[in-house]
């Protein structure tokens, strides 16, 4: 029984070499789309959960301004009442 022994050129050899790159090449290429995909829509969905809490906060900052008197109307409110306990205590000591 002889083998048949089939010689392999250095070309052929280079060939079968550049054909595997391709290959692993193109299992990278399609793997890194996957990966850029899956974190294209993580960032998105991320960003979408920031943009709705920074929508609540800001209902809420608005919202605070129906519940509070402003400072400065605070201030002055003050200062008519201390005009007033001032009036009331000089009427109050004649």
């Amino acid at each position: 029984m002889k083998k048949n022994k089939k010689s392999v050129s250095i070309d052929d050899l280079a060939i079968m070499v550049a054909k595997g790159f391709d290959d692993v090449k193109k299992e990278l290429k399609t793997e890194f789309k996957t990966e850029l995909n899956f974190f294209k829509v993580e960032t998105e969905n991320n960003f979408k959960n920031v943009e709705d809490n920074f929508k609540k906060v800001r209902n809420d900052i608005l919202n605070m301004g129906d519940r509070f008197v402003p400072r400065h109307e605070f201030d002055s409110f003050l200062m008519r009442f201390h005009r007033l306990e001032q009036k009331v205590d000089g009427k109050s000591a004649k």
